[in-house]
C-alpha cells in the first residue's frame, strides 16, 4: 500500500514515468528486429564424405559405419540417419530436443573432433569428411540471375560481382551463389591414337604436374635487396594446354593437340541445375546477421539489386525469388492491423460497459502494458514476428482484467459512500493479492509450452515470454497507473447520486432468481454438464486434426522425383516440360526450378533433398494465396496424367518441416531382402486404402549396373592392369582427372575423356578398347565376364542398422491422423523375423514427441497452480471447485471447432492451456468476493448470490474483451484454431463462472 500511496502523492514523478513508458515503447517499436516467423534451432548437422567408385553398400559398410560408430559416443546424441549413394555418404546427426540454441556450437565442435578422430580409419580414397553445422542457416533473401545465351562462367562472374557488393549492405551476414557449374578442361583422346604413339593417361598426368606445379623459384641477392624469382610457364590459356609436351614410354615427345582435342566444358554429371522461367540461372541467397533487422537488410539488398539491374548487359536479368524481409513486413503489418483492431474493440466494449471516461482509463492501462512489453522485447532481443505479435493479441483481454477489477471495485466503493482515495486504496488492498495470484496462474498455464524441449516449444517460446511479461506489467499498472488515473480523472459521485443498494433492477433481479434456482437444483445442473462433457469428448473425434497449421502464402513448392538411375539431364528435360506447362496457367507469375538438389534454405521450415540426379524442386509464385491453393488442387489432378514418369508432391509452406512423406512405416534389420519383403507387405496395406496416395518404397527402385569381372591372368598376358581398365572406363563419360588448370582463384580440373563417335551403351562396353601405352584390347578380353546386375542406388541406416520405410501421403480433404488410424493396426500386425524391429516415423513420431514434450512439465505447472490456490484460499474445497470447472471448458471448445470446421492441432492445445488460466482468473475473483462478503457477516448462501451478481459485470467485461480481442485471429490461417479455442471456450467458461461456480460451492458447502 505504501507504494500505491507514493505514486498517488508524487504526481510529477508518476506522470514522468508513464510518459517515459509511452515514448520508450514507440522508440522500441522503431528499433526492434522484425521477422516473418519465430526463429528456432534446427538441431541437426550433416557429415558428408565422398568415396569415389564405391557402391552404396560399400559406402555404408566402409565409410558410414566407421564414422557413425565414433559419432554414437557423442553426448546428447538422439539418433543417426544415413543415406548412402554411389561414392557419397551423408550422415544426419540429430541431437536431443532438450539442447538449447546457446549450447549447439559447443556440441558441433565435439562432433567435429569425433569425425576427425576416425579419418585415418577410412579406406584410401575416402574423405575427408565435411561437417556442416550451418545446415539450418536461413538465407531468406533469394534472388536469381538469369540470361539466355550466356555461359555459366559469364553468369558466375556477374553473380560474384553482385555478391561482393551485397556483402557491404548493413546486416548482411552471408551470401551464397547457388547453381554454379564446376568448369573443366576436357581432353578428348582417341585410344587408337594414344596406343599408336605409346602414350598413357599417366604420361599426360605427369606432363601436367611438371609444368603446372607451383614451385618456389628461390631468389637472388644484391648488396641491399633480395629479389624473388617467379618463373612463369603455368597454364593461362587453352592454347598453352594444347601445346603441352607429352613424353611417351619410348621417349618420344608430342604436343597434346597431336593426340587430343582440348576444350572448355563443365563437370558432368552436374550437381545441380537452376532455371527461372526456363532460362539458365544462378541463385544469390542472402542471410541476415543474428541480431540484424531483416526488413531493413532486404531493402538494402533490393536497392543494390536495382542498381545492378540497370547496368547489366542485354539479355541478363535479376529476379526476386523470395524476400523474407518483404514477407516479414507484410506479416507484421497484417498483425499490427489486427492489434489495432483488437485494441479498439476492447476499448469500445469498455466504453459500453463503464462509460467514456472509465473506459478510456482502463483502456490506457492496456496501452501502457503493451508499450512496456515492447520495451522489454527490444531490450532482450525478441523480434516482432508472428508468435510475439500473436501473444500480444492473445493477452489483450487479460491485460485489462486487472484494471477492470480495480476500477469496478473503486466505483462500487465510492457508490457506497467512501471518499475517493479511501475507495481506491481499499480496492487495491482488497484485490492486489488475488489478482497477483490469478496473474501468476495465467502465466503458469502457458509454462509447459515454454519449457517443452521439442522444436515446437522453441517456436512458441516468444509467445510465452511476451504473454508472461505483458500480464506482469498489466498487474503492475493496475496497482499503480489505474489508481493514479482514477484519483486524477474520475470524480466522486455526488451525495444525491449515491445509491442505497447496488446492483438493482429487473435484469439483476432475474439474475438473482436464476442463481437461486441453480443452487436449489445444483445436482441437476452439474449432472447435465457432465453429460454435455461426455458428448463433447465423443464429438471430438469428428474434428479434423492437423498438428501444425499451414501458412497463407502466394508461394508453394513442387517436389519431383524421376525413377532412380535417371540421368540429371533427363530429369532436367522433364522438369523443363513441367515449367512450360506451368507458365501457360493464368495463376502463375513466376516459376524457378532446381534440378539435382533443393536450393538454399530461404525459409526456415524448408526440407532439404539431394544431391541426387533424379530429384527436382520448383518454387511457384502466384498473385494471391487463394490462387496458390486453387492451383495446387489443379496440379494435384493434372500433373500425374500429363507427366506419368514423374512422382510429384505439392507442398504449402508450414511452420514445421515438411517430411519426405506424411506417413512412414519404418523397418530395421540386417538383410535388405527381408526389409524389402516387409516393406512391400506394408505398401500393399497402404495401397488398399482409398485415402492413400503416393505409396512407395523409401529406397526407390533398383537400378542396373555393369559389373566387369577383371581377369588378372588374361589381362596380364595383354599387359593390362586393373588400373588401366578402371582409367579407361572412367574416361568414357565422367572423365579421368589428369591435372589442374589454375584459372585465377579457381582450380579447374583437367579431365581425360574418350572421344566416342556415338553414345556408349551397355552392349558396346564389351568392345571398348583398353590401352596400356603399348597396345590395346577390348574390355571383354581382359575380363572373365561382364554381368548386368541390379542394385539399390540408395541404402539407408538408422542408428547404424539398415532401415527401409513404406511411405505414403494422404489425398486432399483427409488428414494424416485419420489415414494412419485406419492402416495402423494392419501394419503393426505384420510378423517380424527375429532381430527385426518396426516403428512409425515422420509426422506420427514427431507429433508424439511434441506432445510428450508439452506434457512433460504440465505436472510441475499444475503443482505450482495448486500450491498458489491453496495458499490464497487457505483451504482445499475452493481450489478443488476451481479445478473441477476446468475440464468443462472442453464443451465450448468442441462446439466451436465443429461449428467453424477448423483443424485442431498444437496451437489449439496451447490456446486451451491459456484458456485455463483465464478461467481460473475469473473464478478466483468471484470466490474471493464470496469470502469477503461472508467474513463481513452475510450468510454463505446470500454471499454466493450477491458476490456472483456484483462480480458479473467485471467477469463479463474481462471475458468480452478477451473474446472480441481474439476475433481478428479467427481469420488468420495459423491462429484460427487457437482463436476458436479461446473464443468459444471462454464464452462457455464465462457461463461456467457465473452459474456452475455457485452450484459447486452449494454442493461442497451443502447449501440448500
Amino acid at each position: 500500500m505504501k507504494v500505491v500511496k507514493y505514486f498517488l502523492q508524487n504526481k510529477v514523478f508518476t506522470h514522468l514515468l508513464l510518459v517515459l513508458v509511452l515514448f520508450g515503447g514507440v522508440f522500441a517499436y522503431t528499433k526492434m528486429g522484425k521477422l516473418e516467423d519465430a526463429p528456432f534451432t534446427i538441431k541437426q548437422a550433416l557429415v558428408v564424405t565422398s568415396y569415389p567408385g564405391a557402391s552404396p553398400m560399400e559406402v555404408q559398410k566402409q565409410v558410414t559405419d566407421v564414422l557413425a560408430e565414433s559419432i554414437q559416443s557423442l553426448d546428447d546424441l538422439y539418433y543417426l540417419k544415413t543415406e548412402n549413394r554411389e561414392g557419397l555418404s551423408k550422415i544426419t546427426v540429430y541431437v536431443k530436443k532438450e539442447i538449447r540454441a546457446d549450447k549447439m556450437q559447443q556440441l558441433w565442435d565435439k562432433l567435429r573432433r569425433k569425425v576427425s578422430d576416425v579419418q585415418a580409419k577410412l579406406p584410401k580414397g575416402a574423405g575427408p569428411s565435411l561437417v556442416k553445422d550451418d545446415f539450418g542457416d536461413v538465407l531468406g533473401v533469394f534472388y536469381g540471375l538469369s540470361g539466355e545465351g550466356y555461359s555459366y562462367r559469364e553468369l558466375e562472374d556477374h553473380a560474384k560481382n553482385i555478391k561482393n557488393n551485397i556483402l557491404k549492405v548493413k546486416d548482411v551476414g552471408k551470401v551464397e551463389i547457388f547453381g554454379a557449374q564446376t568448369p573443366t578442361i576436357d581432353v578428348l583422346v582417341s585410344p587408337a591414337a594414344m596406343t599408336q604413339r605409346g602414350i598413357t593417361a599417366n604420361d599426360i598426368a605427369a606432363a601436367f604436374d611438371k609444368q603446372n606445379r607451383v614451385v618456389d623459384g628461390g631468389a637472388i641477392e644484391t648488396e641491399e635487396n633480395r629479389i624473388r624469382i617467379d618463373v612463369t610457364g603455368s597454364f593461362s590459356t587453352i592454347e598453352e594446354i594444347e601445346n603441352l609436351t607429352v613424353v611417351s614410354k619410348n621417349g618420344e615427345s608430342y604436343r597434346l593437340k597431336d593426340v587430343a582435342q582440348v576444350s572448355e566444358s563443365y563437370l558432368k554429371p552436374a550437381r545441380s541445375i537452376m532455371r527461372i522461367n526456363g532460362a539458365d540461372a544462378l541463385g544469390i541467397a542472402v542471410a541476415t546477421t543474428p541480431n540484424g533487422n531483416v526488413v531493413n537488410m532486404s531493402k538494402g539488398v533490393k536497392e543494390c539489386m536495382d542498381s545492378f539491374s540497370s547496368k547489366l548487359p542485354d539479355g541478363l536479368s535479376i529476379s526476386c525469388i523470395y524476400d523474407q524481409g518483404y514477407e516479414s513486413e507484410v506479416a507484421n503489418d497484417g498483425f499490427i492491423i489486427n492489434l489495432i483492431v483488437s485494441v479498439l474493440t476492447v476499448v469500445a466494449l469498455l466504453l459500453f460497459f463503464i462509460g467514456l471516461k472509465n473506459g478510456l482509463l482502463v483502456g490506457s492501462g492496456l496501452v501502457f502494458s503493451i508499450f512496456a512489453t515492447l520495451i522489454y522485447m527490444q531490450a532482450t532481443g525478441i523480434a516482432l514476428q508472428r508468435m510475439s505479435l500473436a501473444a500480444i493479441i492473445i493477452a489483450m483481454g487479460m491485460l485489462v482484467d486487472n484494471a477492470i477489477v480495480v476500477t469496478d471495485l473503486t466505483l462500487v466503493n465510492m457508490q457506497r459512500g467512501m471518499r475517493k482515495r479511501v475507495a481506491i486504496l481499499r480496492a487495491v488492498s482488497t484485490t492486489a493479492l488475488p489478482l497477483l495470484a490469478a496473474t501468476a496462474i495465467a502465466i503458469l498455464t502457458f509454462m509447459p509450452v515454454y519449457l517443452s524441449p521439442h522444436v515446437s516449444g522453441e517456436l512458441l517460446s516468444s509467445l510465452f515470454i511476451v504473454i508472461a511479461v505483458s500480464l506482469s506489467f498489466s498487474w503492475i499498472f493496475a496497482m499503480m497507473q489505474t489508481p493514479f488515473y482514477m484519483e486524477q480523472y474520475v470524480a466522486r459521485p455526488r451525495r444525491e447520486d449515491l445509491k442505497a443498494e447496488l446492483n438493482q433492477g429487473k435484469l439483476y433481479d432475474w439474475f438473482r432468481g436464476t442463481l437461486d434456482r441453480v443452487i436449489r437444483r445444483k445436482y441437476a445442473v452439474v449432472t447435465s454438464l457432465v453429460v454435455l462433457l461426455a458428448l463433447s469428448v465423443y464429438g471430438f473425434r469428428f474434428i479434423p486434426k492437423v498438428f501444425m497449421p499451414q501458412l497463407n502464402k502466394q508461394y508453394f513448392t513442387l517436389d519431383m522425383w524421376m525413377p532412380e538411375g535417371t540421368r540429371i539431364e533427363r530429369t532436367d528435360k522433364e522438369v523443363d516440360e513441367v515449367v512450360r506447362y506451368l507458365q501457360e496457367l493464368d495463376q502463375v507469375e513466376m516459376v524457378s526450378s532446381y534440378v539435382g538438389q533443393t536450393p538454399p534454405r530461404y525459409y526456415l521450415a524448408n526440407s532439404s533433398f539431394g544431391p541426387q540426379p533424379n530429384y527436382a524442386n520448383c518454387l511457384i509464385k502466384t498473385s494471391t494465396p487463394e490462387k496458390a491453393r486453387e492451383l495446387q488442387k489443379v496440379l494435384y489432378e493434372s500433373l500425374p496424367h500429363k507427366f506419368p514418369e514423374l512422382f510429384v508432391r505439392a507442398n504449402r509452406f508450414e511452420l514445421n518441416f515438411i517430411p519426405e512423406a506424411l506417413i512412414e512405416a519404418r523397418f530395421c534389420g540386417n538383410d535388405p531382402k527381408v526389409l524389402d519383403s516387409l516393406t512391400n507387405v506394408a505398401l500393399t496395406i497402404m495401397r488398399n486404402n482409398p485415402k492413400v496416395t503416393n505409396a512407395r518404397n523409401e529406397w526407390g527402385n533398383m537400378t542396373m549396373i555393369a559389373r566387369p569381372e577383371f581377369d588378372p591372368i588374361r589381362a596380364g598376358l595383354l599387359g593390362i592392369s586393373k588400373s588401366n581398365l578402371v582409367e579407361a572406363t572412367k574416361s568414357v563419360n565422367d572423365g579421368l582427372p589428369v591435372g589442374i588448370y589454375r584459372d585465377e582463384e579457381k582450380k579447374v580440373p583437367v579431365l581425360l575423356k574418350t572421344n566416342q563417335d556415338k553414345q556408349m551403351g551397355s552392349t558396346q562396353l564389351a568392345d571398348f578398347a583398353i590401352w596400356n601405352g603399348k597396345g590395346s584390347a577390348p574390355l571383354s578380353q581382359a575380363t572373365k565376364s561382364i554381368r548386368m546386375e541390379w542394385e539399390y542406388p540408395l541404402v539407408k541406416t538408422y542408428n547404424r542398422e539398415l532401415t527401409m520405410a513404406a511411405m505414403c501421403d494422404v489425398k486432399p480433404d483427409y488428414t494424416m491422423k485419420e489415414v494412419h488410424a485406419e492402416i495402423r493396426a494392419a501394419i503393426e500386425n505384420i510378423k517380424l523375423p527375429q532381430g527385426y524391429s518396426f516403428f512409425w516415423d515422420s509426422q506420427y513420431k514427431d507429433q508424439n514427441e511434441a506432445m510428450a514434450a508439452l506434457t512433460k512439465y504440465f505436472p510441475l505447472a499444475f503443482l505450482l497452480l495448486v500450491i498458489i490456490l491453496v495458499a490464497l484460499f487457505r483451504n482445499i474445497k475452493q481450489p478443488l471447485i476451481i479445478l473441477l470447472i476446468l475440464p468443462l471448458s472442453i464443451i465450448g471448445i468442441v462446439f466451436g471447432m465443429l461449428l467453424t470446421g477448423f483443424d485442431f492441432g498444437f496451437f489449439c492445445i496451447a490456446g486451451w492451456l491459456g484458456l485455463l488460466g483465464m478461467i481460473i482468473k475469473n473464478v478466483i475473483v468471484l470466490i474471493d468476493e464470496v469470502n469477503i462478503q461472508h467474513r463481513e457477516g452475510e450468510s454463505l448462501r446470500k454471499a454466493v448470490i450477491e458476490s456472483t451478481v456484483s462480480r458479473a459485470r467485471p467477469v463479463i467485461m474481462a471475458a468480452g474483451t478477451t473474446i472480441l480481442g481474439m476475433v481478428p485471429l479467427l481469420f488468420d490461417v495459423v491462429f484460427n484454431g487457437m482463436a476458436t479455442t479461446i473464443v468459444f471456450g471462454l464464452t462457455f467458461a464465462t457461463l461456467l463462472t457465473l452459474f456452475v461456480t455457485p452450484a459447486l460451492i452449494a454442493i461442497f458447502y451443502k447449501l440448500k
